[in-house]
C-alpha cells in the first residue's frame, strides 16, 4: 500500500467516523441556533 492510499483512507475513517457522531448527538451543522426549544413537545406547531 502506498503512502497516499493510506493517508486517504485514514481521511475518509475521519469523515465516516466524524458524520457518524454527529449523527448519534443529533448535531447539524445548518440547524437555526436561535429556535426556542420546548421539552417534550415535538412536530410542527400549525394546524
Amino acid at each position: 500500500m502506498t503512502p497516499r492510499l493510506i493517508v486517504f483512507a485514514v481521511w475518509c475513517l475521519l469523515v465516516l467516523g466524524g458524520a457518524s457522531y454527529a449523527s448519534f448527538l443529533a448535531w447539524s451543522p445548518y440547524t437555526d441556533e436561535q429556535r426556542s426549544s420546548r421539552a417534550g413537545f415535538y412536530g410542527p406547531t400549525h394546524k
